[in-house]
């Protein structure tokens, strides 16, 4: 009994091991995914060890990778107008939000929305007037933004998810 408990525990540790090793991967430019370690990233490069080769892939050479952290999966993409930058999906719909990070000298997050492949940074001062351009097919919306206190230029994630449930 003793044996048959402890190759249980033996056999699930390995495979817990596994699991955690490879729940990294990225995904080339023909669908296929590569299950790897990811070693680091910026929003130009990811640093991988797929299949025991270390390498530094670009935009040009990926379209996606993922690694999971304790909040869930962390996925980077590229975007259609602009194959040059990993960007985080925050949330994807008719509005996307996304996250690129910078490190060109200074090191920073960008927010960026993503309405009919139009690609807007919202890094500067005040990202109202460009927000409000994003959401002006939703009179409602619109409205609430523009006129009231229920969203300030914090709540970027809220007005994404506002839009993509309310606005059709």
């Amino acid at each position: 009994m003793k044996q048959i408990f402890l190759f249980s525990l033996l056999f699930l540790g390995s495979l817990m091991y596994a699991q955690k090793k490879y729940d990294q991967f990225y995904v080339n430019h023909k669908n296929d995914t590569i299950q790897c370690e990811i070693i680091n990233f910026s929003n130009k490069r990811v640093n991988v060890i797929a299949n025991g080769i270390k390498m530094s892939l670009s935009p040009k050479q990926i379209k996606s990778f993922a690694s999971h952290t304790s909040n869930g999966y962390r996925n980077f993409t590229i975007l259609k107008n602009d194959l040059n930058n990993f960007y985080e999906e925050n949330i994807t719909g008719k509005l996307s939000f996304y996250k690129v990070y910078t490190s060109n000298g200074y090191t920073g997050i960008l927010p960026v929305m993503v309405k009919n492949d139009k690609i807007v940074y919202l890094n500067v001062l005040n990202p109202r007037k460009r927000i409000a351009e994003l959401i002006n097919d939703c009179p409602s919306l619109l409205k609430e933004w523009n006129e009231t206190a229920n969203y300030n230029t914090s709540d970027k994630e809220k007005i994404v998810n506002a839009y993509n449930r309310d606005c059709k």
